[in-house]
């Protein structure tokens, strides 16, 4: 009987001490830790929100947009191939730089995005320059209560900022 009881001890121990290196190796990682080589982040908000006047630019959004719309950032290199998903968001993109032109890049997507009033769906090609702005695609749809509106706009970043 203590020789049972002395190999369920041992037994124990053995698999304490194989689980001390994973104990000793954890570390306080951040998210950040884990862009490898992708400088650049793919910012896309959307909302079931008006993002630009109807006489604007796509660049041109409205403040309420920004503050309204929920975020979804992706880690991207400047030539790059991905896609990306929320609960009531799925876009697929292609990123390439434009030769000669610092800071722009060619920008193929498809997205649908799901709402309580319906979805949108999207696709194109544009050129993004870095750091601004663009809306991609929504809808507007006029109901008894007035305008529904959901937009889906993107801007490319640098990791710690426009």
């Amino acid at each position: 009987m203590q020789r049972i009881a002395t190999q369920i001890t041992l037994r124990v121990n053995l698999l304490f001490l194989s689980l001390i290196p994973s104990i000793a190796l954890a570390d306080n990682s951040a998210p950040e830790d884990y862009l490898a080589n992708k400088p650049l982040v793919l910012e896309i908000r959307y909302c079931e929100c008006q993002a630009t006047q109807s006489d604007s630019l796509p660049s041109d959004l409205l403040p309420s947009f920004l503050e309204e719309s929920r975020l979804l950032r992706v880690s991207v290199s400047s030539k790059d191939k991905g896609f990306a998903s929320s609960s009531e968001l799925s876009i697929g993109y292609e990123l390439k730089p434009i030769m000669g032109s610092s800071g722009q890049f060619q920008f193929n997507y498809a997205g649908n995005y799901t709402t309580s009033n319906g979805s949108s769906v999207g696709t194109g090609e544009l050129v993004l320059a870095q750091g601004q702005w663009v809306n991609l695609f929504g809808s507007q749809h006029e109901n008894e209560t007035g305008s529904q509106h959901n937009n889906v706009a993107v801007r490319l970043a640098n990791l710690g900022g426009s």
